[in-house]
């Protein structure tokens, strides 16, 4: 694409500066601004671009909008101009803020451009879009080329270099980063100053960003001078209903807010919001943030109810536009979108728990927006990914074909490391293969698909998820939050030290919560009690005494007698087995408490929905021939190795899971087993759909460990891609047949299935996935989005329940669990209820929770058949408090459902255990 023509170009300053983040267009004033509305407009190419520019002359955004979409409809075959018109298209739509029309249109801009000849215009307007969605790091490189082309190809004081600038300035304030935010607008200050041609409202534009910065570090006398120079300025070139003059409003209003003038302040913020709401999309983010400017000036107020009011709207307009955007785009883009409404999330749960705790209304606000938000990338992910495999034709599925294919090469690259080849060399390839992954996902995004449905991704209703829980259950939502306080010191908002907190759901009544406390220090004492409980040797009863009274503790008093928790972990509390732990009396609580995890109370409306069909049978993987274990072989998954060193890991055999296996299969009609060489991952990658998949191998997950730089010198001295230490799916897998013999070749099938290879399979109908294996649930665990690795792969998959283990677990006691639990599942019992009587089962035999705890129950807890099934407590009263047990489960010193079972197991490797007497 060439430089726009002149008169499009005269307009690039305007839409640079005036666009800061969320996109407003400048254009200048012509006596044809009131033109007639569009519908009369002789159809051709010319006379469309006169109407739009007239109409953006004249700030009516939507009007220009409607007028842009018809013409890309009626010119969709006309000769090329360019790329003139395409880049006008984009820009009203960006204006309007319609993201999801412009984005694609400057993608195709940028990959049909000159490269003699690059527009560093359609660089800076992707890059804006980038950075309104929160894709700060997709943001950056493309801010960056807009300056860099613009000086070379023009000057620096051209309008593209200006509005470039602009941008980048823009990108660190949003970043933090307020020191290079100012030398930016510094610069910009002398370059327009030196410009020729530049209006009053462009002059302006370095002041109301200098203002604003100072308005960020509070600096009141410094901001005041700024803006208020910055507003007479827009004042004098601008209409006074013209949306452009809105940023100097709001701006103002803010500074009148710190001030204490508030009267004056919510006059200007009103102002400011009625011209957003006339002229852009009704989800643009700016309408969004006034909204919320406007929500901190009533708190100041003490107006808590208007103060709930607006916040409540404006939750509500950037949920509508996250359901739009998160459809589309890579996992990154969608992983940065949903960070934008992380402090929007913190700013409602501070609103309710601090500032008005007894307000049912902000109550509601924020669990509803806790529903619609935690785990929200994950949704939008296997949704895209479920849509895909239902509506692509040929060429759709060649690409997806090509998409696994990559993965499985970059997946054994990253485990074979750089054995015979130069670091560099093996660096390259990895870089290659993730920026050809990339690209794949890119055209896979743009692939016309389904339109979503208005399901659980899209605006949910506290009532929708309240409707959902079975009666007799509670839904518990731990979430991690930095308190705010939109009028701390110095004049400006503050926020706190993460907490953690507790919202509990009913199926009828009102929502109890609680603030459980630091959540830093909570997090430490549940590392202290996993580290405690995956070793044998310790004594994890004060560990697991001291969390509980610091979470579940204090949410007894809100659940009453309810012994039946959905309960969604919020950040490392995601990786803690909570039956594990030990209440007041000295009781674990898996005697008296049943746990079904979830990533968020939402997934409760996809479950009592009817699930598709199975399309194969169940599928049992057990005891891989993984080959010659070597010298210095690591038995189990390796822990502590980093991605780099997958080659030294290697694993020894599980004769104990033919056992399991064999029994398995007896309780699961028409299984297949697979197994020793039979058991590969050409295999579990043909399956489709197995009822239940059964996988009992080694597990593993790398934890993440960069070097200095990025570079992580391992012992061959090689190195590490930057990205392997960024994407926990490559460090998660299962070993299966061969796993020991990887060796430097292009062939993918190394013998590791990576989490990222896994969450490619089709699991649509697959009821459960068991993964009786070390480690198989743990992961980064990340705050709002649950845990990425093999967990999250599962349910990226389409896998509705997911059963997995939390540290390196023991061959013989967990054939004896996986026995007993199979044993109750084919007796009709709930897949989180069987799990739990079989861990009490295997308790009896092997008291320490190292034995019995590791395994957790995420998704569905319902009987395979979709019957729901509550688990039944028989409580009875004595000396201690509550000392339940289920009906029909074994009693403390019964024989339980491992003697039910005790004939098909055959075990293996009779290990001295210490002795434990645990209530």
């Amino acid at each position: 694409m060439r430089a726009p023509r002149p008169r499009l170009r005269r307009h690039l300053v305007r839409m640079g500066l005036l666009v800061a983040l969320a996109g407003a267009f400048v254009v200048p004033k012509c006596p044809a601004a009131q033109a007639e509305e569009p519908a009369q407009a002789n159809e051709s190419g010319a006379s469309f671009y006169g109407q739009i520019l007239q109409l953006l002359d004249a700030g009516r955004y939507p009007d220009a909008a409607r007028l842009a979409e018809r013409a890309a409809k009626l010119l969709e075959d006309a000769p090329d101009d360019g790329g003139h018109f395409p880049f006008l298209l984009g820009s009203t739509f960006t204006l309007h803020g319609d993201y999801a029309r412009a984005e694609p249109i400057f993608v195709r801009l940028l990959g049909a451009q000159d490269p003699r000849e690059p527009n560093p215009a359609v660089y800076e307007s992707l890059g804006r879009i980038r950075l309104a969605l929160g894709d700060m790091e997709g943001a950056a490189p493309l801010l960056q080329r807009a300056v860099a082309i613009a000086e070379e190809r023009f000057s620096r004081e051209s309008p593209y270099a200006i509005g470039a600038v602009e941008a980048l300035a823009a990108l660190h304030r949003r970043r933090g980063e307020r020191r290079r935010a100012e030398e930016l607008l510094r610069d910009l200050e002398s370059r327009v100053r030196t410009a020729s041609s530049i209006s009053r409202d462009v002059l302006s534009m370095p002041a109301l960003r200098l203002g604003e910065l100072a308005l960020d570090r509070g600096e009141l006398d410094v901001a005041e001078p700024l803006l208020k120079a910055a507003l007479a300025g827009a004042q004098e070139s601008l209409e006074e209903h013209h949306v452009q003059r809105a940023p100097y409003l709001h701006a103002m209003g803010l500074l009148l807010a710190r001030r204490g003038d508030f009267a004056a302040a919510e006059a200007e913020l009103t102002r400011a919001l009625v011209l957003r709401e006339a002229a852009l999309h009704p989800d643009h983010p700016e309408i969004a943030h006034t909204l919320r400017d406007l929500g901190d000036l009533y708190v100041a107020e003490d107006r808590i109810e208007d103060a709930v009011r607006v916040r409540a709207r404006a939750a509500d307009l950037a949920d509508h536009a996250a359901h739009v955007h998160l459809g589309r785009g890579s996992e990154d883009q969608k992983r940065a979108h949903a960070a934008m409404l992380q402090e929007d999330t913190d700013a409602l749960v501070s609103l309710h728990l601090k500032v008005a705790p007894k307000n049912h209304a902000a109550a509601r606000l924020a669990l509803t927006a806790i529903l619609r938000r935690k785990g929200i990338v994950l949704d939008a992910v296997a949704g895209s990914l479920s849509a895909l495999r239902q509506s692509l034709d040929s060429a759709g599925r060649a690409l997806f074909d090509e998409r696994a294919q990559v993965d499985a090469r970059l997946s054994a690259a990253v485990s074979r490391g750089p054995i015979d080849v130069p670091p560099a060399e093996h660096l390259a390839e990895l870089e290659a293969l993730e920026r050809r992954r990339r690209a794949l996902d890119a055209r896979l995004s743009a692939l016309p698909r389904a339109a979503p449905d208005a399901g659980p991704a899209a605006l949910l209703s506290l009532e929708d998820v309240q409707r959902a829980i079975p009666a007799g259950a509670v839904l518990v939502e731990l979430v991690v939050y930095r308190p705010y306080d939109p009028s701390g010191p110095p004049v400006r908002p503050t926020w706190g030290a993460p907490r953690l907190a507790a919202y509990v759901l009913r199926h009828e009544g009102e929502i109890t919560s609680v603030d459980l406390g630091n959540a830093e220090g909570i997090e430490e004492v549940a590392a202290g009690l996993l580290r405690d409980l995956a070793t044998p040797r310790r004594d994890p009863r004060p560990a697991a005494r001291y969390l509980d009274s610091l979470v579940t503790e204090p949410l007894r008093g809100l659940l009453g007698d309810t012994r039946w928790i959905l309960l969604s972990p919020d950040g490392a509390l995601n990786l803690v087995p909570f039956s594990a732990l030990v209440d007041a009396q000295g009781t674990s609580l898996v005697r008296h408490t049943s746990f079904t995890y979830l990533t968020s109370g939402r997934e409760l409306l996809r479950l009592a929905k009817p699930p598709p069909e199975a399309r194969e049978a169940p599928l049992v993987v057990v005891d891989p021939a993984f080959g010659a274990r070597g010298e210095g072989a690591a038995s189990g998954a390796g822990r502590g190795a980093r991605s780099a060193d997958m080659t030294r890991i290697r694993f020894s055999p599980l004769p104990a899971t033919r056992s399991e296996g064999a029994a398995v299969k007896r309780m699961l009609p028409g299984a297949r087993l697979l197994e020793g060489t039979a058991a590969t991952e050409e295999a579990l990658l043909a399956t489709r759909g197995p009822l239940v998949l059964h996988v009992a191998t080694h597990g593993f997950f790398l934890p993440d460990q960069p070097a200095a730089g990025g570079r992580d010198e391992g012992p061959r001295g090689g190195e590490r891609a930057a990205f392997a230490s960024e994407n926990p799916l490559l460090r998660a897998g299962l070993a299966l047949f061969g796993a020991n013999g990887r060796r430097s070749t292009t062939d993918a099938a190394d013998g590791v299935l990576t989490a990222l290879e896994i969450s490619g399979l089709d699991l649509r109908g697959t009821r459960l996935v068991v993964l009786s294996a070390c480690e198989t649930g743990v992961g980064e665990a990340l705050r709002g989005e649950g845990v990425f690795g093999l967990r999250r792969a599962l349910a990226m998959a389409g896998a509705e329940t997911q059963v997995m283990s939390l540290w390196q677990v023991d061959d013989e006691a967990t054939s004896e669990l996986m026995t007993a639990y199979y044993t109750g599942l084919a007796a009709g019992g709930g897949r989180s209820e069987a799990l739990r009587a079989a861990q009490l089962a295997v308790r009896e035999k092997h008291p320490h929770p190292y034995y019995w705890a590791s395994f957790i129950v995420s998704g569905n807890g319902a009987a395979l058949d979709g019957r729901s099934a509550p688990p039944r407590f028989a409580l009875a009263r004595g000396p201690r408090g509550c000392a339940c047990q289920a009906a029909g489960a074994p009693s403390e010193r019964g024989t339980g459902l491992v003697a039910l079972a005790a004939g098909a197991l055959a075990l293996a490797g009779r290990r001295r255990r210490r002795a434990w007497n645990v209530p």
